[in-house]
């Protein structure tokens, strides 16, 4: 070490005294931004096994480098530091030997070599292959430990007792008297300046020694910093700090520093981008143990408290929740052993389903059995607006509501997500006192059945669909869709339901139920194109009974999914009754080609004893055609997606496929309007949207990760044994084809080529987009 601190003195032979020239500043400060250079720096990395221990290393460096710079402060503001103590230094572990050649040999490279040479990128390629073997952290640490030995040997003598006479030798042979009592006030300037530079660089440095620490048992966030290229520019810091120190030591210095500034800027600058990384990969971990801790609770509640506060920042505000009724604060601890219904929406929550739930919530019963509700709002966007309409919709709930959205942990939304499958429309959760779901959804019974569905589990929805005598079109066609509509049923009046895009269709079904009343037959219209509240109830009553496992092929189930299955495919339906009794319920296309023919066939009614409903039945069984394949299609709901359906035409079993449409243009082409990707069945659960994509789907040319981010729709078809490998297997290739903007594919195997189905893939009146559906020839 001696011979260290020899050459910077000029005290070996008859050396110059060492000067720092422009072209050296400017050659190290390229060095920064020269990606080139640097990579082929990083290339030299060949790391063996055995390395060194990173924190008993840092904490010997820490602890340098924190008592000299102390020591630098008090020399150059003398009055600033006063009272500031003395450094707290970090215990060392015991029998802890640090590799002291390696110390040396880049000791040598910093002092001696890079200012004999004056070639920094010589010297550079020296450090990095001197220090090849070692981790890439170690790579800095190591350097910085030799630029620490040389800078605290230096002025440690600063601070000496006046008995130590040996030590007052040596600090003034290193010349410290001139430096601590110096003529040029400029000059100790530029010493407090470097001293806060190589402050910024040890902290650079403790970043990357503590990310390398925490992103151990995070392996899936060890890439959030750029650890190499760090290192690098570590090392070129330390390089900087090292010459300007030597240049400020010799007994001749021209340069007095004033290239200091633009280096210092420089060092700041990246130690902000490598500070930022670092807070936001503690902000990533933090999330993720946040997440797994709320993944236990979700999975074993042991209290409805517990888990309820999970949905919370409790830290924030001990009392996050508003008592509509009362409009006042209160603990979560009020709910304990309460039944508990978590209503989970947006801020597009329905007046319709907000007065469902207030009927609830005013029964009697409803208090007395200790139940309450209480709304979680699940809000991405920010603003002033955003606030107002939060608080319009809690001022209209009697119930508990989070006092600010601001609370709703963002975890939790997340866990809420994945695991009670919330997209965008509104979800009752129902939780028992133990804080155990007893039912995950029952927004869509809520919405079908009412209070009649309390306490809204899962075997209360069962007994009520099993009941005789349900009428499914009564279920439909409510008096708050439709007014005074049941007093048509009980009439057994003439009713036509329908719905249709195109408004030709409509037009046609409407033009001839003018004639049908001008030749004096009463009918009742209900036209549902754009009826937000119908297709609600409509899916409700899918989504309902399917929570109930219920058997596709039961009369009730096929006669609702026949009527969406229409409107999916075709486009529209029409479902012609008299009073509740179904006389027809089939696509439009095949019902207004009747109703086009009326003037040919309406002389038929009232013939022989036949009624008007018996006539349009008879006319409406001679122009439809058998579909060549049958198929139908169900709501998204995910977590219960049938996978082994029997056609309820055939014996052969269903086997589906599913399709994702991405709503919105596709970066390659804006023209395009959607984008199909086609997997088997038994992995639909996994590919509806806000679902993890599985990694071995072969989704060609586009991100996983962009495909969560669209809004998607799903179709799915079955086939039969005339094409027995039309996507079957689940393990097969998957496959995307282009086609006309707004169609469906048809895909084959390789064994087998299917003309494209050409179903229109059309936007229903409302957001309900996903659909699985089932098909065989």
């Amino acid at each position: 070490m001696a011979t260290i601190l020899a050459h910077p003195l000029g005290m070996e032979h008859k050396a110059k005294p060492h000067q720092i020239d422009q072209s050296m500043w400017t050659n190290l400060l390229a060095s920064f931004d020269d990606e080139k250079f640097m990579k082929e720096m990083v290339n030299t990395h060949a790391p063996e096994e055995g390395d060194v221990d990173v924190q008993s290393l840092f904490h010997l460096v820490d602890n340098t480098l924190h008592g000299t710079t102390a020591i630098v402060d008090s020399i150059v503001n003398p009055k600033g530091t006063q009272g500031s103590g003395s450094p707290d230094f970090k215990p060392l572990k015991e029998g802890f030997n640090p590799p002291l050649a390696a110390i040396n040999e880049v000791g040598c490279q910093l002092t001696c070599k890079v200012l004999d040479t004056k070639n920094v990128r010589q010297t550079l390629v020296s450090l990095f292959h001197e220090l090849s073997s070692y981790s890439w952290v170690n790579k800095a640490l190591i350097t910085l430990s030799s630029f620490a030995a040389f800078y605290g040997d230096f002025w440690r003598l600063a601070r000496v007792e006046p008995s130590d006479k040996l030590a007052e030798s040596m600090a003034i042979l290193k010349g410290l008297p001139a430096i601590t009592k110096p003529s040029d006030p400029q000059k100790i300037q530029v010493f407090g300046d470097l001293n806060e530079m190589i402050k910024t660089t040890l902290n650079m440095t403790q970043c990357i020694v503590d990310f390398e620490h925490d992103s151990k048992d995070v392996p899936e966030l060890s890439t959030m910093i750029d650890v190499p290229s760090s290192v690098y520019q570590i090392i070129i810091s330390i390089l900087a700090c090292c010459i300007q120190f030597t240049s400020l030591i010799s007994t001749v210095d021209d340069n007095k520093g004033k290239d200091l500034p633009i280096f210092a800027r420089k060092v700041k600058m990246i130690h902000h981008t490598i500070k930022r990384h670092y807070e936001h990969f503690l902000t990533k971990k933090e999330e993720i143990k946040e997440y797994q801790r709320l993944q236990r609770l979700f999975n074993a509640p042991t209290d409805n408290v517990e888990l309820i506060k999970a949905l919370f920042y409790i830290k924030d505000d001990p009392q996050p929740l508003f008592i509509g009724s009362k409009k006042t604060r209160d603990k979560v601890e009020s709910l304990r052993r309460k039944n508990v219904l978590l209503l989970i929406s947006d801020l597009k929550l329905t007046s319709h389903d907000l007065s469902i739930l207030t009927k609830i919530y005013n029964e009697r019963k409803f208090c007395e059995e200790r139940y309450e509700i209480v709304w979680v709002p699940i809000i991405e966007q920010e603003g002033e607006d955003v606030i107002k309409q939060f608080q319009n919709l809690q001022l209209q709930m009697p119930w508990y509501s989070v006092h600010s959205p601001t609370l709703v942990n963002k975890v939790a939304i997340r866990i809420i997500k994945e695991k009670w499958h919330f997209r965008q429309d509104t979800m009752v959760t129902v939780l028992d006192p133990q804080g155990k779901v007893s039912n995950q959804n029952a927004m869509s019974m809520i919405r079908v059945w009412g209070w009649d569905a309390f306490p809204f589990t899962g075997a209360v929805a069962a007994d009520i669909w099993n009941r005789p005598g349900i009428s499914w079109f009564e279920l439909l066609v409510t008096d708050f869709i439709f007014p005074k509509i049941q007093e048509a049923i009980k009439a057994e009046k003439y009713i036509f339901l329908y719905g249709a895009e195109e408004p030709k269709a409509i037009q046609e079904i409407e033009e001839s139920r003018k004639k049908m009343i001008n030749d004096g037959v009463s009918t009742v219209a209900c036209n549902v194109t754009k009826s937000q509240l119908f297709w609600t109830r409509l899916e409700s009553c899918i989504l309902s009974k399917l929570q109930t496992r219920a058997d596709l092929h039961e009369p009730l189930m096929q006669d609702i999914l026949r009527l969406y299955t229409n409107f999916k495919k075709d486009g529209g339906f029409v479902v012609f009754t008299k009073g509740s009794r179904v006389v027809i319920n089939d696509s439009h296309v095949h019902v207004t080609k009747v109703l086009v023919q009326y003037e040919t066939w309406k002389k038929h009614v009232n013939v022989n004893g036949k009624t008007f409903d018996m006539v349009f039945r008879e006319q409406f069984d001679q122009v439809s055609i058998l579909p060549r394949c049958h198929h139908f299609c169900i709501p998204n709901m995910v977590g219960y997606i049938p996978e082994d359906v029997k056609c309820p035409v055939c014996p052969l079993m269903m086997n589906n496929i599913v399709k994702l449409l991405l709503t919105g243009p596709p970066r390659r082409c804006r023209r395009r309007k959607f984008t199909t990707v086609i997997a088997p069945a038994r992995t639909a659960a996994t590919l509806l949207p806000g679902s993890s994509f599985p990694a071995s789907s072969p989704l060609p040319n586009r991100p996983l990760n962009s495909l969560r981010r669209r809004k998607c729709r799903v179709w799915a078809a079955a086939h039969d044994r005339a094409y027995p490998q039309l996507l079957y297997a689940s393990h097969s290739p998957l496959s995307r084809q282009p086609r006309a903007p707004g169609r469906f594919t048809a895909v084959g195997c390789a064994h087998a080529r299917r003309p494209s189905a050409g179903l229109t893939a059309r936007s229903p009146p409302t957001s309900h987009f996903p659909i699985l559906g089932g098909e065989t020839h």
